[in-house]
């Protein structure tokens, strides 16, 4: 898709329309929402677990409904009443509330399709270091997050990355100007002093290198060269 490319300047290009339109609070209310809802889901797993709340769910429903319907049977039955299920109603409407349209399944499984065959495309650009500048990123990135996780339960480490989601794109796009100026600077700064340090590795290695071809030399371990004369 085309929103996928990604330009020079425009880091939010990644992103789906929608996806972009959340992260930059152009609907502050729906925004809000998502990410409140995304953190409370997030911390809730430190102190419940999902599966054993789904399976509590289910238990205490189906249970409930079991009951309830065998119930009513049972007092139809003594008190001569039609033998009517009691949710009879819902059973003829299911189809209408549970019915999954297949166009919508194959839009969203296209959709997410896509989304997947761009990160798996990025990965790959990173690991096979396409570009050495953003391999070297990822790899900080990485590190960072790993060194995070000592500090932090993934539980936190996960609301601030939700957290940091939700609230860095939109301070880019409001001081893009001020960053990237900062972040060319840095850049300069970083540049000067990797070449600084490449050039002092290469005088060490010089220098330890005659050093040693002179030992080599003097014990015989090397011949010397003679000298030409004329």
């Amino acid at each position: 898709p085309g929103h996928y490319n990604k330009t020079a300047t425009d880091y939010h290009s990644y992103m789906t329309p929608r996806l972009k339109s959340l992260v930059l609070w152009e609907n502050p209310s729906k925004s809000a929402a998502v990410l409140g809802s995304s953190l409370a889901l997030v911390l809730s797993c430190r102190w419940v677990s999902l599966l054993n709340v789904a399976c509590a769910a289910l238990v205490f429903g189906i249970s409930g409904s079991f009951i309830y319907v065998n119930g009513v049977l049972l007092f139809n039955r003594i008190t001569s009443k039609p033998a009517v299920r009691p949710l009879e109603k819902y059973y003829s409407r299911s189809a209408e509330f549970l019915h999954v349209e297949s166009n919508t399944i194959h839009s969203r499984v296209d959709k997410l399709t896509d989304g997947l065959n761009v990160v798996l495309t990025e990965l790959a650009k990173i690991v096979l270091v396409e570009d050495n500048r953003r391999s070297a990123a990822f790899i900080g990135l990485s590190y960072i997050v790993w060194t995070l996780r000592t500090w932090f339960s993934t539980t936190t480490l996960l609301s601030l990355i939700l957290i940091f989601f939700f609230t860095a794109p939109r301070l880019y796009r409001d001081n893009q100007t001020v960053i990237d100026a900062q972040v060319a600077k840095t850049s300069e700064l970083a540049h000067q002093h990797v070449d600084k340090g490449r050039q002092m590795a290469q005088e060490q290695w010089t220098s330890v290198y005659s050093k040693a071809e002179t030992f080599a030399k003097e014990k015989g371990l090397l011949k010397k060269s003679e000298k030409k004369t004329e």
